[in-house]
């Protein structure tokens, strides 16, 4: 095989990641939200369930362009900060029934996914035991593809996981904008006016380095307001003939138009 093949591989332009409802009382404040993320431990998930072929992400850029912002690093799994995090936040265990609560409203919810992804499935089982551990209760329903996406777009969950495509240089209105959390791609809800200005900016600025730093802010708000926990690129593991001449990586990965094999290695 080693004669004949060379093994190839790179990052996906694309991210998994968890999405939170904001509009549901318990993920409204980002200190919960960030305690979420560091309630999961995605450097053991990556390492059990994807074999180590990966990296955890940060944000919704694709992480070989320029607009990712690679200052910026993943919180840390850490169960005592989390716990401290929701305490600031008012969920503490008040009557001793094992659940965190506040103001009388156990912290319980629903975690959608699709029926056929099995990543999805062990993630969520994971994630339900690392949040009964600091008293959270989290119930996993899966749905078929067509009405779990139909749940989605209308709004009807309170945490799910997906997963999206990328190009070079990603537009993030789509998604983040607050125009489209009602009928767009914004399912979880996210506003904020600091993030609607770059993108709005972003759009009309032609010089690709400024409009890059204004993507790598916009990065830095969604680290920190964590509307998404942002999971994992994953690599793509190729095995091209060595017949083939001229096979280059780049950041986007292949580019087969570009091969040639000459005339006597093709018979």
């Amino acid at each position: 095989f080693r004669k004949n093949f060379q093994k190839i591989k790179y990052y996906l332009p694309r991210y998994s990641y968890i999405g939170w409802n904001l509009r549901k009382p318990m993920f409204s404040d980002r200190r919960v939200r960030q305690a979420l993320t560091m309630l999961v431990n995605r450097e053991t998930i990556l390492k059990e369930l994807l074999f180590d072929l990966g990296t955890i992400v940060t944000g919704n850029f694709y992480i070989n362009s320029p607009a990712y912002n690679h200052a910026i690093k993943p919180y840390p799994y850490d169960p005592e900060r989390a716990v401290a995090l929701l305490k600031a936040a008012g969920w503490e265990d008040h009557n001793g029934d094992g659940i965190l609560d506040k103001d009388g409203a156990p912290f319980s919810f629903e975690f959608l996914l699709s029926a056929g992804s099995k990543f999805g499935e062990q993630l969520a089982t994971i994630l339900q035991e690392n949040l009964k551990q600091v008293g959270i209760r989290m119930d996993i329903r899966k749905l078929e593809w067509a009405v779990f996406i139909q749940n989605i777009q209308q709004h009807q969950f309170d945490a799910c996981t997906l997963a999206w495509s990328l190009s070079w240089e990603s537009d993030p209105f789509q998604l983040w904008h607050s125009s489209q959390a009602q009928k767009g791609s914004n399912f979880v809800g996210f506003k904020n006016k600091k993030a609607d200005q770059i993108i709005v900016t972003a759009r009309k600025e032609f010089d690709a380095e400024k409009r890059h730093e204004l993507y790598r802010r916009f990065h830095e708000i969604i680290h920190e307001e964590q509307p998404y926990t942002f999971l994992f690129t994953t690599e793509a593991l190729v095995a091209v003939a060595r017949r083939f001449q001229n096979v280059q990586v780049y950041p986007m990965g292949l580019a087969p138009r570009e091969w040639w094999a000459t005339e006597q290695e093709t018979e």
